[in-house]
């Protein structure tokens, strides 16, 4: 009955490991394909699968990196990695959200948060981000996080910006975009 119990219970935490893992796919891949459609991101990123209406790109691009970050390293040095990259842009949108209250109170926006949210936020994410600079993987976050600005600071300003793009860049783009668009029978689905 011991070995019963023992099975079922990894079982469990093996179903919910897949669902968290297919969860934060999903919700990453939304998040992705909202950039692409509003022009934050590559247009590439924007398309929408016409059958499954699901970001097949974005889905694409995650597994691709997923794979990659697990090819590197091991599964903890992915979770590391993940996390305190994501934590670390929450933090700056949380900060920016308390930030743009008090210095445009009056500008319109569609959802006002209650201010404590995002204080709170704030304060966790730079606890979060803080942390492991005096744990053993110091170097390795501090990596990603610079992988993640240095590959993605050029990429904004050189595809994306429209005072600083290169024309050469955007037609390239579009070309990436509507190439794999036909391959992936999908459509730019700006809402």
């Amino acid at each position: 009955a011991v070995v019963s119990t023992q099975s079922t219970g990894a079982a469990a935490v093996a179903v919910s490991a897949l669902g968290n893992t297919m969860c934060a796919l999903l919700a990453t891949s939304r998040y992705l394909q909202a950039a692409g459609a509003q022009g934050v991101l590559p247009g590439v990123f924007g398309l929408i699968s016409r059958r499954f209406r699901t970001p097949v790109f974005a889905i694409g691009y995650m597994c691709l990196a997923t794979v990659l970050f697990v090819l590197i390293g091991d599964l903890s040095t992915l979770i590391n990695s993940a996390t305190y990259t994501s934590f670390a842009f929450t933090t700056l949108c949380s900060i920016g959200v308390v930030v743009m209250r008090f210095t445009k109170p009056d500008h319109p926006r569609p959802v006002k948060v209650w201010i404590v949210f995002p204080l709170v936020t704030a304060c966790f994410g730079v606890y979060m981000f803080v942390i492991p600079w005096f744990g053993s993987n110091t170097l390795l976050n501090g990596l990603w996080i610079g992988i993640t600005i240095v590959g993605g600071v050029p990429l904004y300003f050189l595809c994306v910006n429209k005072k600083y793009r290169l024309s050469a860049l955007v037609k390239l783009s579009d070309r990436v975009t509507a190439t794999a668009g036909r391959i992936l029978n999908s459509e730019v689905n700006i809402q």
